[in-house]
């Protein structure tokens, strides 16, 4: 009798240690572990402290005084700097000349000098098509002139002209670097043509156009300008430069009352500005000429605050601004300043606003009474009402507040409020009145994408964190004043207290501040340089009861995912923004780099941070700081580290530019470089919690875990906020405290019921107790929250590989990637998924993607490697584990699988030593010992082979395979009962492992217990139809008990499938022993 080869059966024991990975969620770059990925929530992209959203601006700048007694005019009240009409003509008609052109004229403005050489203003039409020019000065003396070349002004009605004196004339005063106020008082100067003389014009602003008319024009005053007088000087009343003459009133044609993109106003605005004749402001002048002129005539740089000019939207984002502007309203204050607000209820006549309390409550600090000042409101329609005192409430520890007023016969639209978390990344806008100016205030709508509440607090450099117990607010954790909404729009001064709008139109917060750096200490006074922020509409609906306020118009459905055109709108509509380009102070410009951040327009905001440090200012620490903001954006670390390195250089103590060194030195793998940093931080400011998270993560990617317990442990003392227990949580999931993590994520939950990560990370956690159902519910439920969130469908992917629910693993991996296509997790699974069904061109090609997306993942090298050994590509298998081993020197399953090739190469000796290498790594390694133990089972090195089978099975005493093993073993060493049960052992773990039945069989039929190895024999036949060796051994057994018809019948089978598995040798082997049993 013969029996089956079982040396076949521990060869089919060596086993690829294939790794399926999992995204615990938290931040978007991964910590590899042995079976997992894990994220933690730490902070991206921290931004700098807060301003409320308010801004002041400086009006002049002084210009050199000329060395001449005749220059120097006292003005007529030193008080208030006003100057007499007759002093105001003394002022024009010094710096006022004639231009005088072979076929043209009008007036020219002096305005700087630079040795002999002097700089004269006056319109592009007053020196066009003209071929000589001659200047006429105060003193009557002619020059001859030439046009400067390469202004800058091809859209404006500007132009400069120069000419050569060493007479000394005098310049301005004051050059105005803002645009006017209207109501200003002002004197315009020119040379009448028809006089033939210097003629002078008293008037008033009427209007300030709060989109310049094309080419420049923008001053609308009531002084009479004759022909002739273009050109020629505006001064206000306290003898300042603001403008130069270029239109009068009435004309014929209506033609120049156009906007730079072609739209024209109202036929009522036109007709209201036909009565006005029309300047450029000096400011103008000074923002759009060539930067070299503007330096080397010591010209001032711009002070007015850039007002990105509206956007004309349309379609969908039409409709969605006709919807804010409905609902909108401005609240003006006699103090001079604005905000906005919104209307939530109506009851009758009587409209309730809600807004930010600091717009209703002025006062330089928090603990000072507020201002006795009165408001009105402009409704959207236009009509003014006055606010009811009375009616205001807010309530302390809130930046909330309301009032009511009365609008007769009127039906204004009331808002709908949308009560929940958005999602990270989802488009919103905010809108309002900016206050661009004095008496400047227009409507604006700004696009922007927005946070997730929890996400959004670490994005902030906020250091003034709260926690309320109270029950004042409906959250627990926020920024002082309940500010829990962080996004990207950009927002003015003027439009605290309005809405910040989901994608429907429905309010889902208030605007009130923004990020920003004091740059002086007296005042206060900030750069705007981070993002914007917001409270929740949660907030408001938790205090609504004792605002004494029933919203009239609420939802809980969160806005659905924009649509491929949608999307395509905005993205359009964010291109078209028009960020000033021209010359401005550092600090605009800094503001300026950060809106271009904001709009992700990277290359744009490179050049304004540059400019500013062109510009050599004091702002300069500030611009590379934003610089380094865009470079990390574009995923240049190397660069965005360098930004930084020079901002803390020049400011030691800055905060913001330490903390985000951290952030880039962690994700740039430099942790130790990291942890310096974020300590410099810490020193600063040692009671914000954000930078203990930071710190947090950096201890745990260096696996000092004590340490990284008791710095979360700080920030959960600081500010018990729900992502630092998730992150907690991270840490024991990590050290395999899998009931502290339990209830860390239970802890995440109950503070914020809404909380993705937490049931995220909650469904892991019920993965490794193997609670299948409740991970799938804790899966679903994040799914639920955020049907976009990519790990959620990845992680519900894996549980049901793990269930083997093949097809749903698929389509859920299929969805993260459609989601996030550079999702390596999810490529890595499902090519663990095609791989383990054989589908294997398909597998290749999802390992090769995580590749490409992150070539530095050595786990990736080891499953592609396992790939290839399927292939028989054997050389290409050497290459990828050595690549993964070259990569993750530590990495176990990398040796030990590549210790799998070398036995398959009848390498021994390199096997041997690559398992070694592995249970050196991990002595708990329960596979390389089994497979140890194979290859001295090989090599007949008996003792070492069973002490590994031992250590096998003493790791994991549930290994069925390990007991068979075991039993072979035993088998060899002539100890029948130990070999007897353990494969006794095997099948009572594993009632379907078939080749313990075989040999179990074998040995039965050593012992002559014919019945007994029948029935095993059957049993694997059963569970495997297909075993040839099961056919032939029973066979065997049935010749032995004389069953001649049985043993061919199975022989014959057992020859059938041989041949089909092209095993010619046992084959031959059957179909002899058939002849000999046919004689």
């Amino acid at each position: 009798m013969e029996n089956s080869n079982k040396v076949e059966y521990l060869k089919f024991n060596l086993t690829l240690c294939v790794r399926f990975t999992q995204s615990l969620f938290a931040k978007p770059n991964r910590l590899v572990f042995m079976n997992k990925t894990i994220i933690l929530i730490a902070s991206l992209l921290l931004l700098p402290s807060h301003t409320f959203a308010t801004q002041t601006f400086l009006d002049k700048i002084s210009q050199a005084e000329v060395e001449t007694t005749a220059c120097k005019i006292a003005p007529e009240n030193p008080e208030t700097g006003e100057y007499s009409e007759k002093k105001l003509q003394s002022l024009a008609k010094n710096i006022t000349v004639k231009v005088i052109g072979d076929n043209n004229g009008g007036s020219g403005t002096l305005l700087a000098k630079k040795g002999d050489t002097y700089l004269v203003m006056t319109n592009s039409h007053v020196v066009r098509g003209v071929n000589s020019i001659k200047l006429q000065t105060s003193d009557g003396k002619t020059y001859s002139a030439q046009i400067l070349p390469k202004t800058n002004f091809d859209k404006f009605d500007l132009a400069l002209i120069q000419f050569q004196s060493n007479q000394t004339y005098c310049l301005p005063q004051e050059i105005a670097a803002s645009v006017p106020n209207p109501e200003t008082l002002v004197m315009a100067a020119g040379y009448s043509s028809e006089k033939g003389e210097l003629v002078f014009r008293t008037g008033k602003i009427q209007q300030i156009a709060q989109r310049p008319l094309k080419e420049g024009y923008q001053i609308g005053y009531t002084s009479d300008i004759e022909q002739g007088m273009s050109g020629g000087v505006i001064l206000n009343s306290r003898g300042e430069l603001i403008g130069i003459n270029g239109r009068s009133a009435y004309p014929i044609l209506n033609t120049g009352y156009v906007y730079p993109d072609n739209s024209r106003p109202t036929e009522a605005e036109i007709q209201e500005m036909r009565k006005l004749s029309w300047g450029i402001p000096v400011s103008t002048f000074l923002a759009q000429v060539n930067t070299e002129i503007l330096t080397a005539y010591s010209l001032p740089l711009p002070k007015s605050p850039d007002s990105n000019s509206p956007i004309k939207l349309t379609g969908w984002l039409g409709e969605l601004e006709e919807k804010a502007k409905k609902i909108t309203v401005r609240i003006d204050s006699t103090s001079g300043a604005n905000g906005s607000g919104v209307i939530i209820a109506k009851n009758g006549d009587t409209y309730t606003v809600l807004t930010a309390a600091h717009v209703l409550c002025e006062r330089q600090e928090a603990k000072q009474p507020c201002g006795d000042y009165k408001y009105q409101i402009l409704a959207p329609d236009g009509k003014q009402y006055l606010v009811d005192k009375s009616t205001i409430k807010t309530e302390e520890g809130v930046d909330l507040g309301v009032f009511k007023f009365t609008a007769s016969n009127q039906n204004y639209q009331v808002a709908t409020l949308a009560n929940y978390n958005p999602n990270t990344g989802n488009y919103m806008f905010t809108a309002g009145y900016p206050k661009l100016g004095d008496k400047y205030s227009p409507w604006r709508l700004t696009i922007g994408q927005i946070f997730e509440k929890e996400l959004g607090l670490l994005q902030s450099r906020q250091s003034d964190f709260q926690t309320d117990s109270s029950g004042r607010l409906q959250t627990a954790s926020s920024l002082t004043g309940g500010y829990e909404l962080v996004y990207t729009s950009i927002t003015y001064g003027g439009m605290s207290g309005g809405p910040v709008l989901d994608s429907l139109g429905r309010v889902i917060g208030i605007h009130g501040r923004a990020e920003g750096q004091i740059y002086e200490q007296y005042t206060k006074e900030q750069i705007q340089l981070g993002y914007s922020l917001g409270i929740p509409v949660s907030t408001f609906l938790g205090i609504a009861k004792r605002f004494e306020v029933q919203p009239q118009k609420v939802e809980t459905i969160s806005a659905p995912q924009l649509n491929t055109q949608q999307s395509k709108a905005i993205q359009e509509a964010v291109l078209s923004i028009n960020v000033s380009r021209g010359n401005t102070t550092a600090r605009q410009w800094i503001e300026r780099g950060n809106q271009l951040w904001r709009l992700r327009r990277s290359e744009e905001a490179v050049i304004a941070f540059d400019t500013v440090i062109k510009q050599n200012s004091n702002f300069v620490y500030l611009a590379y700081y934003g610089k380094s903001l865009v470079l990390f954006q574009d995923r240049k670390y190397k660069e965005s580290i360098a930004a930084l390195e020079s901002a803390v250089k020049l400011k030691p103590d800055f905060v913001s530019a330490w903390q985000s060194l951290s952030v880039f030195h962690r994700r740039f793998k430099q942790l130790d470089k990291a942890l310096v940093a974020i300590e410099k931080a810490i020193i600063q400011q040692p009671n914000n919690p954000n930078l203990y998270n930071e710190k947090y993560a950096i201890l745990n990617g260096l696996k000092r875990y004590l340490e990284a317990e008791i710095t979360i442990n700080k920030a959960i003392e600081i500010h018990p906020r729900a992502v630092f227990y998730n992150n907690r949580g991270v840490l024991y999931y990590q050290l395999k405290k899998w009931n502290l993590a339990l209830a860390d994520f239970n802890k995440t939950i109950t503070i914020n019921p809404e909380s993705v990560y937490g049931y995220n990370n909650r469904g892991l956690i019920y993965e490794e107790l193997q609670k299948w159902d409740l991970a799938l519910v804790d899966f679903n439920k994040a799914i639920a929250i955020n049907s976009e969130f990519a790990y959620g469908y990845n992680n519900r992917g894996f549980i049901y590989k793990e269930l083997q629910k093949w097809d749903l693993a698929l389509v859920d991996f299929n969805k993260a990637i459609a989601i996030d296509p550079e999702l390596a997790q999810a490529y890595y699974n499902r090519g663990v998924v095609y791989d383990e069904q054989n589908q294997w061109g398909l597998a290749l090609t999802d390992y090769n993607k995580v590749i490409a997306i992150n070539p530095n993942d050595a786990d990736i090298y080891n499953n592609r490697a396992g790939l290839y050994y399927k292939l028989q590509e054997f050389n290409l298998a050497l290459n990828d584990y050595n690549k993964a081993i070259e990569i993750n020197p530590i990495l176990a399953p990398a040796y030990y699988n590549r210790g799998i090739l070398y036995y398959k190469l009848q390498e021994f000796n390199l096997a041997l030593n690559d398992y070694n290498k592995a249970i050196k790594i991990n002595p708990m390694f329960a596979l390389a010992y089994k497979n140890r133990g194979i290859l001295y089972y090989e090599l007949k090195k008996w003792n070492l082979a069973l002490a590994d089978f031992n250590k096998n099975i003493a790791i994991n005493p549930n290994d069925a395979v390990a007991y068979h093993n075991r039993g072979l073993l035993y088998e060899e060493l002539k100890k029948w009962d130990l070999a007897l049960a353990d494969y006794t052992k095997a099948i009572a773990i594993d009632p379907k492992l078939d080749i313990a039945y075989n040999n179990r069989g074998l040995l039965y039929q050593n012992f002559q217990e014919w019945d007994l190895a029948v029935a095993d024999y059957t049993k694997a036949i059963t569970i495997n139809p297909d075993k040839a060796n099961a056919y032939y051994n029973r066979g065997l057994v049935y010749s032995e008990k004389g069953d001649k018809q049985k043993a061919i019948q199975d022989l014959q089978q057992a020859a059938r499938l041989f041949q089909a598995q092209e095993n010619t040798v046992s084959y031959e082997r059957v179909i002899n022993f058939l002849k000999e049993l046919q004689q």
